[in-house]
């Protein structure tokens, strides 16, 4: 087979991502860098982290984006401070996702895609011809136009209803078509477009799970130097992949291997795609054998020896709901698991340490603020004590200007490491995160969703104590730059700083929020960007 490399279709731009990199565009690649790779794969380019998940059955994309109009509200007071009470909304029957279990917390999740209707007569006289992504992930853009604003990004296996004839220019060498229900894709980019849904034999990737926590499966990488290929490898190739990254690995440690094969050593297999070092994290696409031996490919198109990866449980932790509003607030979670103190003696000063430890994570019913000398507590109804920096207090904040009173908007307070969900005026829901490990890293200010991803790589490299790469981080929601949103299923230390600037929530609070926060995805889309129309991502009001 001949061993071209397409060249780069679309580089959306990297941002930096608590110090490292992720891909919010992707480079589109037609075929891997292995020269006897099939024409027919579809490769991503390591340097980009492309993502790669679709559906063995994909879904059809036949809906509309939703948005307000952008307009702001000249009687919201200013955010920062905390007001009286307010009453739930009353407006209707109240949706699963906000009715709470026993514990205080969600059974059930708002909806991902928003309402589709069918497509009408006019519509498919208008969108007459079938598409389907055959590359790892495509943008859809808001004209045909390279330069045009990205309105999302569709992944491999997903199905399209596309208009009659190409349009050609805008940078797009095979010609552009308009997809229902609004946007523009480049051929090029990965698009196969027939008078009948094209056959999808070739993709083999699963479809988001949107109703868990977690949307995919998630395996760590459990070797330093663990070799990830093009395709399945012989056993030779494993060997010399393996020494080769020994031999790396002894020189350098985890400094990563560069992909580039003309500037990675040379004694470096073909067929390596790259390499991974233990604690990073892959998404599994499939399994299969070559040689009695068990390969995991991954969402990205390559393959890994099953032994040398392990799989990851998502955390379990859960926010609480407000059934009743600003009622239910101030609440309190506790941060760090430290015994309760109470008082030598009635209106003492000294204090004594108890056997009483509550559980991290939980919630626990303080009633008053107590100051001891330069030291600040809280107190519950029984007199116990405990500091309040092992306390996270969620509290109700007025909705700040340009945000409308029907509006879904979070409000994140980097003191405390909470996080409150409002509509409108009325508090919803409230939980622990984690936020950036050192001052500034999380911008304060009243920011907006820009982007949202189901699942989106990130890759770090700065130190070797801080290099990370994360195939998909699920329920990614960028609102300052590259700044976001997102679950964190690597580690359970919500309610501490320790990231590099984004909000980190539990998997299912970040699945809970990203389904709360608008706009919806459409059907079948993988992200989406509030650009056209006007349209407006929902209020992130970060205070300290």
């Amino acid at each position: 087979m001949a061993s071209a490399t397409s060249k780069v279709l679309e580089l959306v731009g990297a941002f930096l991502l608590g110090g490292g990199v992720v891909a919010v565009g992707y480079e589109l690649i037609t075929r891997g860098d292995d020269p006897s790779a099939p024409a027919s794969d579809a490769e991503a380019s390591p340097e980009s982290v492309a993502s790669a998940d679709g559906s063995h059955k994909p879904a059809s994309i036949y809906a509309g984006g939703a948005g307000d109009d952008g307009e702001s509200d000249p009687e919201s007071p200013a955010a920062g401070d905390e007001s009286s009470p307010d009453a739930p909304s009353a407006a209707g029957p109240v949706p699963p996702h906000r009715l709470p279990n026993e514990d205080g917390t969600y059974t059930q999740y708002p909806p991902v895609f928003e309402d589709i209707p069918p497509m009408d007569d006019e519509a498919k006289k208008e969108y007459p011809r079938h598409g389907l992504v055959t590359s790892l992930a495509a943008i859809v853009r808001e004209r045909a136009d390279l330069e045009s604003p990205i309105l999302g990004i569709l992944r491999s296996g997903t199905r399209v209803r596309v208009d009659e004839e190409r349009t050609f220019g805008g940078g797009c060498s095979e010609g552009w078509n308009k997809i229902y229900p609004k946007g523009w894709m480049c051929r090029k980019a990965g698009l196969k477009v027939d008078d009948s849904p094209p056959n999808d034999g070739i993709i083999s990737v699963p479809s988001p799970k949107v109703d868990q926590p977690l949307p995919y499966e998630y395996w760590r990488v459990k070797d330093e130097m663990t070799p990830f290929f093009h395709r399945l490898p012989s056993f030779g190739e494993q060997d010399g992949a393996d020494t080769a990254g020994s031999d790396w690995y002894a020189k350098h440690k985890r400094e990563p291997m560069p992909t580039d094969r003309s500037a990675r050593p040379d004694d470096v297999p073909a067929v390596v795609k790259e390499y991974m070092n233990s604690g990073y994290y892959v998404t599994k696409a499939g399994e299969e054998m070559k040689s009695e031996r068990r390969f995991l490919r991954t969402t990205l198109g390559s393959y890994a020896r099953k032994y040398q990866l392990k799989p990851k449980e998502s955390p379990v932790f859960q926010g609480q709901l407000l059934p009743g509003g600003a009622e239910d607030l101030p609440m309190y979670f506790i941060r760090r698991e430290i015994p309760f103190k109470k008082r030598e003696g009635e209106l003492s000063d000294v204090l004594l340490d108890t056997e009483d430890f509550p559980e991290r994570l939980g919630t626990h019913p303080f009633v008053r603020s107590v100051q001891m000398g330069p030291k600040a507590y809280y107190e519950d109804e029984e007199g116990r004590l405990m500091r309040t920096y092992a306390v996270g207090k969620a509290f109700k904040i007025k909705r700040p200007p340009g945000v409308k009173a029907t509006e879904h908007w979070v409000h994140i307070d980097l003191s405390e490491q909470t996080l409150v969900a409002y509509e409108g005026d009325v508090p919803v829901f409230a939980t622990l995160v984690s936020t950036g490990k050192e001052p500034g890293m999380t911008p304060i200010g009243v920011h907006r969703v820009q982007i949202k991803h189901i699942a989106t790589p990130m890759r770090d490299q700065p130190e070797e104590s801080e290099a990370y790469s994360i195939d998909d981080v699920p329920w990614t929601q960028y609102f300052a730059g590259s700044i976001a949103l997102h679950g964190a299923f690597w580690h359970a230390g919500f309610g501490q700083v320790r990231s590099h600037g984004c909000v980190n929530l539990s998997p299912a609070d970040a699945r809970w929020v990203f389904g709360f926060t608008e706009p919806h995805v459409p059907q079948g889309w993988h992200a989406i960007a509030p650009l056209a129309r006007g349209e407006k991502g929902s209020a992130v009001v970060v205070t300290e």
